[in-house]
């Protein structure tokens, strides 16, 4: 089964599990996305077009939000220094396509699905949160114990270093 989509003046041939790059959709990563301007819709050989597609659409998880290659455009003139170089990345969203059908039935199975990885991901920051603030008090309490025995060793070296002074000057006097 497949479907002809048009999303952001172009259009696409998507299959269930298949990823595709379009034009920017505002939408967090990890949202579900429906898409319902479908053109075409094939199964198992049946082409449904026009007034069978109106109860159908497209649902896609948003993978990522990222930018195309840099695309650098010249105009050149004959003469001196008469030339402009612009560049320009594209605004992409990479989709990953969960189902072809009914979008009322594809969207709640995969929002429990989505819900649930939501989950288990604050769990596991919210874990690692805590374990980075143990190690932060641990490390400020350890670097005040080091501080202070610093500056006792730094305060003996310079009375040591201001007595072995004084003893060389007072044995040269001598000589």
């Amino acid at each position: 089964m497949y479907a002809v989509i048009k999303t952001g003046g172009k259009q696409y041939k998507v299959e269930n599990e298949q990823k595709i790059l379009v034009d920017r959709i505002n939408a967090d990563e990890g949202s579900i996305v429906t898409l319902s301007d479908l053109l075409m819709v094939v199964d198992s050989g049946k082409i449904s077009q026009g007034k069978d597609l109106q109860n159908m659409a497209v649902s896609a998880t948003v993978v990522k939000q990222t930018r195309g290659p840099k695309i650098i455009t010249l105009k050149h003139r004959r003469r001196k220094n008469s030339r402009r170089v612009k560049g320009h990345k594209q605004d992409l969203t990479l989709l990953k396509v969960v189902g072809i059908g009914d979008p009322k039935k594809l969207v709640i199975k995969d929002q429990k699905k989505a819900t649930n990885k939501k989950v288990e991901n604050k769990n596991k920051v919210s874990t690692s949160r805590l374990s980075e603030e143990k190690q932060i008090t641990k490390k400020s309490v350890s670097t005040k114990k080091t501080d202070s025995k610093a500056v006792k060793k730094t305060s003996t070296t310079k009375k040591d270093d201001t007595l072995k002074s004084t003893a060389t000057k007072t044995s040269t006097k001598k000589k």
